[in-house]
């Protein structure tokens, strides 16, 4: 998996582009570069997934980890473009309400 990673100081928003599978080998690797960004403040994280053609539970768990982390920041979390792929699991797990979707 690629992740892309931009930050807009002004408006106060870091955005990460996955390309790929999100599952138990890219998780860790999402964990890492998302928790070096985070910070106190009002921070949106957005993880923009409209390259991701799969997810795994290890992928959903550690989304609902990273959620956790922000929200203890004072951030938000944002999951942006899902794949229809990626919208049927969060459907299926409910998480599909747990995750502010874009």
């Amino acid at each position: 998996m690629k992740i892309e990673f931009q930050v807009d100081a002004v408006s106060q928003r870091k955005t990460f582009v996955l390309d790929g599978e999100l599952d138990v080998h890219q998780a860790k690797t999402l964990k890492s570069v998302v928790m070096e960004t985070i910070e106190e403040g009002v921070w949106t994280y957005v993880i923009e997934m409209g390259r991701v053609d799969y997810i795994d539970s290890s992928g959903l768990g550690m989304l609902v980890y990273l959620k956790k982390e922000i929200l203890r920041s004072q951030g938000r979390l944002v999951i942006s473009k899902p794949t229809e792929a990626v919208l049927n699991v969060f459907r299926l797990t409910k998480l599909n309400e747990f995750f502010e979707l874009s």
